[in-house]
Formats: structure tokens, sequence, C-alpha cells
């Protein structure tokens, strides 16, 4: 699968044996031994289709199975055991979001039971090593996302003549010749080198969204090489990215300018970043889901009649998907099936289209956790955000007549620890670069 590190498959669960349905050429002969030393058996795709109507039937065996070792070990039944109870016991457990119908249609209406899969919730609740590896993979990447930064930083200046990122003065602009200039896909290509010059690197988790003024406002923009648009200092830049690391998956979004913005461009970008401090600071009670809390994101942007068009955060896998479920945060009817759990990651991501203009989008990820509380009222415990996301937002895009005081403490607060931590991976023209990206902002 294109930007994930998975392979198109089935597999097939019973209590005697498990089968793993894969094209044999993508099973390397140190996954087989693996499979072979767990009883897994390795099957061709295709044969999916006729074990699952041997499956209907009670007739799918292993062929290394040993029915003698099995009855072994199973349990004995107690004689007039409840027929309800066995008959659960016999249903066969499908997830109707990623099981396909050709599959089901095989299976008796009373023989399946309809639920989402129960490995779904697993790979989303983070051990601690994942936890770790997360933390450290999206250090690195916020290390190359601010590396990127300064390259196209002085790239705008040298062949647009633009003023850059941290000034709006008036500048001659340039045109730089055919072979020089800048475009959606030869920057975020730029991009897409500095994060494979981290450790652990093993590709990008998604296509790079590289969105230059009115393609910005495409939600899921992708930019073609024939087609793509060139860089212009004058319009806004939002880039929407993310890679595989061994030991975990980054996705990050960042909006600049390096030309003066407008005032409602700077009006717009901090409704958003206001939206996105306040989930981020959020606090709230154990089983509350992510329907309940998408509205904190939006309401900046409501007080002006603002709004964006979709949701606000979704799951990060561990080297996994850079999408991952079952938890989202959105005004969706299924962001309400599953309550956030400390352990769980999730993604802080509002943003603002204005179609034919521009688009704005911040996006860090937050892992979920355990909150000290003054008070713990009905005893129901209470959870929090952690971000983990580590790449500064633009001062001259923040208008500092909207923030209030708690939010500037946030945004110093924030621009601290990307300092610290961003640090050891900058040499000293990108540690100066850095080091005035995160200046404290006063109001």
């Amino acid at each position: 699968v294109s930007y994930c590190p998975v392979v198109h498959a089935f597999a097939i669960v019973t209590k005697e044996a498990a089968f793993f349905y894969v094209d044999p050429q993508k099973v390397s002969p140190e996954v087989h031994s693996y499979m072979k030393e767990n009883r897994i058996e390795v099957r061709n795709y295709d044969a999916i289709s006729s074990d699952v109507t041997l499956l209907a039937s009670n007739q799918l065996v292993s062929l290394s199975a040993n029915s003698a070792d099995h009855k072994a070990e199973a349990a004995p039944t107690a004689e007039g055991e409840d027929e309800e109870a066995e008959k659960e016991c016999n249903l066969i457990w499908m997830d109707p979001r990623s099981c396909c119908y050709a599959l089901y249609s095989k299976l008796k209406s009373d023989q399946v039971l309809l639920q989402q899969s129960p490995l779904a919730l697993q790979k989303a609740l983070k051990n601690p090593v994942e936890m770790e590896g997360l933390k450290k993979a999206h250090v690195r990447d916020g290390a190359a996302v601010v590396q990127f930064l300064v390259w196209l930083d002085k790239q705008m200046q040298e062949l647009y003549g633009a003023p850059g990122y941290f000034s709006e003065a008036e500048t001659e602009r340039k045109r730089p010749s055919e072979n020089h200039k800048l475009t959606e896909v030869s920057v975020s290509d730029k991009l897409e080198g500095f994060r494979a010059s981290k450790e652990h690197f093993k590709g990008l988790s998604f296509p790079t969204i590289s969105s230059v003024g009115p393609n910005a406002a495409i939600i899921h923009y992708g930019p073609d090489p024939e087609t793509c648009a060139e860089m212009d200092p004058d319009s806004i830049y939002l880039f929407d990215s993310g890679a595989q690391y061994q030991d975990g998956t980054t996705d990050i979004t960042r909006t600049v300018h390096f030309g003066r913005p407008s005032a409602h461009e700077r009006s717009c970008f901090t409704e958003v970043l206001k939206g996105h401090i306040a989930l981020d600071v959020a606090r709230f009670p154990k089983g509350t889901n992510g329907h309940a809390l998408d509205i904190l994101a939006r309401i900046p942007l409501w007080k002006d009649g603002l709004d964006y068009r979709h949701g606000t955060g979704h799951g990060i896998g561990s080297y996994l998907n850079v999408h991952e479920g079952p938890h989202l945060i959105s005004f969706r009817p299924q962001a309400q099936n599953v309550p956030l759990q400390a352990s769980m990651t999730v993604t802080d991501e509002p943003g603002y289209y204005e179609d034919g203009n521009f688009g704005i989008r911040l996006e860090n990820v937050l892992v979920i956790k355990e909150a000290n509380t003054k008070f713990n009222f009905g005893d129901k415990g209470y959870l929090e955000f952690e971000h983990i996301t580590w790449a500064p937002y633009q001062r001259k895009l923040i208008d500092l007549d909207l923030l209030t005081p708690e939010e500037v403490k946030w945004v110093n607060s924030y621009h601290s620890k990307c300092r610290e931590l961003l640090a050891p991976y900058m040499d000293e023209s990108e540690m100066a670069w850095l080091k005035k990206a995160t200046e404290p902002i006063s109001i």
C-alpha cells in the first residue's frame, strides 16, 4: 500500500488456526518463517473466496493443524450448555467497514456478528515503546520542517526578491529563469530530502499537499509536476506533509507567507490559531468522544462567521497508516462511536479556505493522557492533550490584537520548547533562524 508499510491482504482467525491471504511475492523468507513459527498459514490472496465458503460450513482446516492437540486444548463443554451462548460462540465476526460485500454474501446473516474489529482499538492505544518512538520521530520530523523553511526562506528572497519569512518590507520582485523557478512540486521534493536525511526515515506517510494561493483553498489538493503552480512571494503557501519513520508516523501542516499578508489573511490565520490552541488546552471527562470536542476548534472562526468543511482530528499510526481509527474529532456522526482514551493520538488541524484566494491550516499531533485536575466530579477521571509536533507558527501572520494573554503565553511556551528540542539538529545558520522564528511575542 503506497505510503504505508502494509500489504493488501485478508485474514481469517479461528480458535484453532490463523490464515493470511496475500500475494506470495510480497512475503519474504523472514516473514514466512515468522508466520510459520506462530502457526499462521500463508495462503494465496485469491484463496480467500473459497476459504470463506468453507468457513461458512465449518470445514476450513489448517493443513498443519493437529486435531488431537486442538481437542486437548479445547475447554470442556458443560452438559446442557445454554444454546444462545453456544450460538454466539459460533458467530463469524466481520468488520463492515473493512470487509467486502463479496465475502459477506457467502455467509448466512444469522452466522455473522457485524462489529468493528477489536484490533482497531488495540492499535489506537499506544504502548510505552510506541509512544516514546512517536515523540522522537516527531522531533526529528520537526527539525526537517524547520530546515526546509530556512532553505525556502532563503530561496524566496534570492530568486523572487521576497521580503522573506520575517520581513514585510517593500522589495523589488525578481523573476527567476525557467531552470531556477520553484514550484509546488519542486519545493515539496526538497522537503522530502530534508526528511530523508533523518534517522529511521522510510518514506512519506502520504503525498505532500504543497499548495500556493488559490490551490491552498483546495483541502486535499495534489500538485501535478506538469500543471502545478509556481511559488509566489505575494501568496500564502500551505504545506501538509508527513513521513514514515521506523519508530513512528508523522503528519504536520504549517501555513506561511513570504511577502506582506493582508489584514484579512492575518485575521483568518489568527482565528485558526486560536481554535488550534483551544483544542490543545482542553480538559475533558473520561468517556468524552471527539464529536463533543470538535466545536472547540471552530468557535473562534464561528464568531467571525467562518468555518471549515473537514473534521478537526484523526488518529495516527505507530509506523502504520497516517489516518488511523477508530476515534476521530469531527462533526460527523461516527465521531460519537468511540470515546477518547489515554494513550491515543489525534491530530489538531482546524483551517479556513477561501475559494479562489487562499487556504489556511495548522496541524499538530496530540497525545491523550491523564489530567491532574483540582477536583474529580463524579469520580470520572479527566483527560488532556500533549502536543508532540514541533515547528514554529509564523509571527507575521498572527494578529496579536486578537490573542488573549493566555494564548500569547501558549505560543511563547510552545516556541521555547521548539528551540530546546530542535537545537541539536540545527547548524549555526539554521539555529539563528529558529531563534528568530521563536522569539517571544507580547501584546
